[in-house]
This record gives structure tokens, C-alpha cells and sequence, in this order.
């Protein structure tokens, strides 16, 4: 599987391969944290956008929460715990319940205005 931009997320960009034996041990710190599934990129190559997309957020959200790639594979067996329907997503979670979930490629301020949200304490997805 040769897929740079993705790949470089993980590399260089701190992010953390999550699958489905090591995502409860990623998500075991809690606070906050962003899952990034890709799909399948040949389906779905807008999941590249939202690869640049999500570097950009890491740098105007500094420290402020963890990110995992959850690839093809391990994104058809944990889509199921958050209810992911549509790829690429970002599912933002605060100590493991879904906060929010922005699907497909969006406009960057869609983006940051519903991150700065989940961040400051917007109610999770499962009290909506």
C-alpha cells in the first residue's frame, strides 16, 4: 500500500495508525481526538484532500488533540463503534464517545468552526 500523503500523516505528521486491536489503547489517555478514515482511496480519492486538510487543522489547532488514521481495512471494522456511514471522515472524540463527524471534503471553515466546537465542550453526538 503505497499511499504518501496518508503515510506522511503518520511519519512526519503525529499521527498514529489506529486498527481495530490497538484503537482502544490510542484512545486509552482520553481527552481529545481525531480519527481520520480514509475509505479506500481508489473509491475515494477526496480522502487525500482531507489528508492536507487535516495536516492544516494540526497547525492551527496545536496540541490540542490527538489524530489517528484509521485505514480501508480497519475503518470497515470500526466504522460500526461510531457510526461513520460515509468516507473520508473525521471523527472527532472527547475520551472516546463522538463528538462530532465531518464527512466527505468541506469548506476549511466548515471544518474549523465545528473542531474549535468539539474542542470547547459542544455535547457529544450520543446526547443530540
Amino acid at each position: 500500500m503505497s499511499l504518501p500523503l496518508i503515510d506522511q500523516l503518520c511519519t512526519t505528521g503525529g499521527c498514529v495508525p489506529v486498527t481495530p486491536d490497538d484503537a482502544d489503547a490510542f484512545l486509552a489517555p482520553g481527552g481529545m481526538t481525531v480519527l481520520f478514515f480514509t475509505g479506500d482511496t481508489a473509491q475515494r480519492p477526496e480522502s487525500f484532500d482531507v489528508a492536507v486538510i487535516l495536516r492544516e487543522l494540526i497547525g492551527a489547532f496545536p496540541g490540542r488533540f490527538r489524530t489517528g488514521v484509521v485505514g480501508r481495512e480497519a475503518g470497515e471494522v470500526l466504522k460500526k463503534r461510531w457510526n461513520v456511514v460515509v468516507f473520508p471522515a473525521l471523527v472527532v472524540l472527547r475520551d472516546g464517545a463522538a463528538v462530532d463527524i465531518i464527512a466527505r471534503v468541506q469548506d476549511w471553515t466548515v471544518y474549523v468552526e465545528r473542531l474549535r466546537a468539539a474542542l470547547d465542550g459542544a455535547p457529544s453526538l450520543a446526547t443530540h
